[in-house]
């Protein structure tokens, strides 16, 4: 799971409409920026679920001209184009601060809806958070096709990352991600040109750290 900055603003019409709430309208009965929120969260997650790194979306629709005035406006009239629901990373804001960029992210659905939910979270593993850093809480066991705590951590912090891995469903739905790696194995293996993935880059920049023994 990268680290996420979500300082791009694109959608400038929902931020200025977020900063003046006095008191945020009840989710999700007010979905007149709702597309503006996803799409700039999209951007800002390089068209990845946030916790799996799973495409959700074709990455044209992320163009900077999809926006013009503050309002992203291509239409997605197709449901398929986008494969993701918002989701809110502390559900317990979501009664009171269901707009709150800070709180948002863009998460594949089946993780959304059936994994998360709405656990207790930690925010140790905030994607977007100032100190979050991957390679510090996370390492990427390739044999197995999982991420686990960092050996480096302290047995407290291992148990809350664990947690968090669980809740934020990092290791569900990874049969992709166990193909792209095995593939880039065997590349790096017989010298061919290694290609950055697009996908699942962070298991891949760690599996590539192991096997270049750095």
């Amino acid at each position: 799971m990268k680290k996420i900055d979500k300082s791009k603003i694109l959608s400038e019409e929902y931020f200025k409409w977020m900063k003046e709430l006095k008191e945020h309208p009840k989710y999700p009965n007010s979905r007149k920026y709702i597309k503006d929120i996803k799409m700039n969260l999209l951007y800002c997650q390089d068209g990845l679920c946030a916790y799996t790194e799973e495409q959700l979306c074709d990455l044209e629709l992320l163009k900077d001209s999809c926006w013009k005035d503050g309002r992203y406006t291509k239409s997605l009239e197709d449901e398929d184009l986008v494969n993701g629901d918002l989701e809110h990373f502390d559900c317990t804001l979501k009664e009171k601060q269901a707009y709150l960029w800070d709180n948002l992210f863009m998460a594949n659905s089946n993780i959304n809806c059936r994994v998360k939910g709405t656990k207790p979270i930690n925010p140790i593993l905030k994607p977007d958070a100032k100190n979050y850093d991957p390679f510090k809480y996370l390492q990427f066991d390739d044999k197995i096709n999982k991420f686990i705590p960092n050996i480096n951590l302290s047995e407290q912090e291992k148990v809350d990352v664990m947690e968090m891995i669980e809740t934020l469903g990092i290791n569900k739905n990874a049969f992709k991600r166990a193909k792209q790696i095995k593939e880039l194995k065997e590349d790096f293996e017989f010298d061919s040109d290694l290609k950055e993935p697009h996908e699942y880059i962070t298991s891949w920049k760690m599996t590539l750290k192991n096997l270049q023994g750095s």
